[in-house]
């Protein structure tokens, strides 16, 4: 059986730069995929990226891509187009991206990777969250073309859950949009200490 994973990329701190990671997360709350496969997120990993790349059969990497378009707009790219875009390699993370699939390349053993591109609009504010043009129709189009991309891959799908992505993105990292999640620390417990 092939090794299949969707490996989200991306810097959650600076606002749309977190848009691979999200849709990991929104994918693991609320899909079930039949065969199994992995959601992983892969933040800024640079050369761990290579371990994943290698042991994979098929990857579909979700991040942003530097493409002088409208903000929102989604691309479906293999490694070799993503090698050939001049403007990709702007952000650190980028550059690491692309250095992995062509390090991988070199040694003979590389994952058939997608690349799920989306153009950001705002990737200098340091906020957990999303411009509005990422939120409304990048996002959608993007979690639709990895769903798409699974189903050619052979993987079912069902959806058990309906947690919104701002959901999705307070549970696991307590912010989106500079919506704070305030949590009470329980008192209960400091008379063990």
């Amino acid at each position: 059986m092939k090794k299949i994973a969707v490996v989200g990329v991306g810097n959650i701190l600076f606002k749309d730069e977190g848009i691979g990671v999200f849709i990991v997360k929104y994918l693991q709350e609320n899909y079930v995929f039949k065969p199994k496969i992995d959601l992983i997120d892969a933040g800024t990993l640079g050369f761990r990226l290579m371990e994943y790349l290698e042991d994979y059969d098929n990857i579909i990497l979700v991040d942003t891509i530097s493409i002088k378009d409208k903000a929102g707009s989604v691309y479906r790219l293999t490694a070799e187009d993503l090698a050939g875009i001049g403007s990709y390699h702007q952000t650190a993370h980028e550059v690491e991206v692309l250095q992995m699939l062509e390090l991988t390349a070199l040694k003979g053993k590389r994952a058939e990777t997608i690349i799920i591109g989306i153009v950001p609009e705002n990737i200098c504010i340091s906020e957990i969250g999303l411009t509005k043009p990422l939120e409304n129709e990048g996002f959608k189009t993007a979690t639709y073309q990895v769903l798409k991309e699974l189903e050619k891959l052979e993987i079912k799908y069902e959806k058990v859950n309906s947690l919104s992505l701002r959901d999705v993105v307070i549970k696991h990292f307590g912010s989106y949009n500079g919506e704070l999640v305030k949590q009470r620390i329980g008192d209960e417990n400091y008379r063990n200490c």
